[in-house]
C-alpha cells in the first residue's frame, strides 16, 4: 500500500455529480512546493481518468468548476486573442501520479477524522537547520530546496529538530468547493496552518470559514465589484493582479510574492 497517501472522500461532486475522490498526501514524504513547504497536500479528482487527460478534454469541470483558468477555456480564449494564462498546477506530477496509485488499488480508505488523526503526529523542522543536519528547511528555497521527499522528517526529528506541527492545503489540485465543506472541516486541526481557495465563492457561500475566495480578472473583469460580493458573503480574498495593477488599501501582498518565496 501507498503509505503516503489516503482516500478520504469517494462520491459524486457537488459541481456535476460525477464521481470525484479526495486523496491527501504528505505522511511519509513531505512535499517538495516551493511555495507552501511542508504541508498536507490533498488532491479533488475524477475517479474515471487521469488528472491530466481530464483537463486536456475539459472534464476537469467536476472538479475546478467554471475556473477561467481551466487548460481548455485559455486556448479557446486565446484563439480570440486574449492574453489569458492557465492553471499553474502541473497535472502529470502531482495529480497524476496520486490517481495513478489510488486506481490501482494502493490507497487507504478512511475518514477525513481518522486522516486528521494521523497527520496531527506528523511534526516538520521549522529551520534553519541546516548546521546541524545539513538541509535547508529555511523556506528560502527556490534554489537549495531538495528536489525529492528524501529531506524527510525523521532526519530532523533524529536530532530534535522536527517540532513544528506541519499544516494542511486545501486543493493542491481542484477546488475544495467540490465536496462537502464538512470534509475540509474534518480535516482541519485548530492552530494549524492551512491554505484554501475556491473560485467557486459565488455558489458556495457555507465556505466562508473554510476557504479564501479566489478571485482574478479572468474570470470577474470588474474584480473591484467582486472582491465587494466576496465580502458580503463573509469571505476573505486572495486575488491574482494584473500586469500594472497594485493591491487595494484593503489589501496586502502574498509573502510570497514579496519575500522571494520565503513564507513561514
Amino acid at each position: 500500500m501507498n503509505t503516503n497517501t489516503l482516500c478520504v472522500y469517494d462520491g459524486p461532486s457537488l459541481l456535476d455529480g460525477v464521481r470525484t475522490i479526495v486523496l491527501v498526501s504528505g505522511y511519509t514524504e513531505p512535499s517538495i512546493n516551493t511555495k507552501t513547504g511542508d504541508m498536507m497536500q490533498s488532491y479533488i479528482l475524477r475517479a474515471d481518468m487521469l488528472p491530466s487527460d481530464a483537463a486536456a478534454i475539459g472534464a476537469d469541470e467536476t472538479v475546478c468548476g467554471q475556473c477561467a483558468m481551466r487548460p481548455i477555456i485559455v486556448r479557446a480564449m486565446r484563439l480570440r486573442g486574449s492574453k489569458d494564462i492557465p492553471c499553474y498546477v502541473d497535472k502529470v506530477r502531482g495529480p497524476d501520479g496520486v490517481w495513478k496509485s489510488w486506481s490501482a488499488g494502493n490507497v487507504e480508505y478512511v475518514t477525513p477524522s481518522e486522516a486528521a488523526a494521523r497527520y496531527a503526529k506528523l511534526r516538520r523542522c521549522p529551520g534553519p537547520c541546516n548546521n546541524d543536519c545539513k538541509l535547508d528547511h529555511s523556506h528560502l528555497y527556490a534554489a537549495a530546496y531538495p528536489k525529492s521527499g528524501n529531506h524527510g522528517r525523521k532526519r530532523c526529528a533524529a536530532i530534535g529538530h522536527a517540532t513544528t506541527p506541519v499544516g494542511f492545503r486545501d486543493g493542491a489540485y481542484g477546488d475544495p468547493a467540490s465536496v462537502d465543506a464538512a470534509i475540509w472541516r474534518a480535516l482541519h486541526i485548530d492552530g494549524r496552518k492551512r491554505t484554501s481557495y475556491t473560485h467557486q465563492w459565488e455558489t458556495s457561500p457555507e465556505l466562508a470559514d473554510v476557504a479564501m475566495a479566489s478571485i482574478d480578472g479572468q474570470t470577474w473583469p470588474d474584480v473591484d465589484a467582486a472582491i465587494e460580493r466576496a465580502k458580503a458573503l463573509k469571505f476573505c480574498w486572495y486575488r491574482v493582479l494584473r500586469k500594472g495593477e497594485t493591491p487595494r488599501k484593503d489589501e496586502r501582498m502574498c509573502p510570497e510574492a514579496t519575500t522571494n518565496g520565503a513564507i513561514s
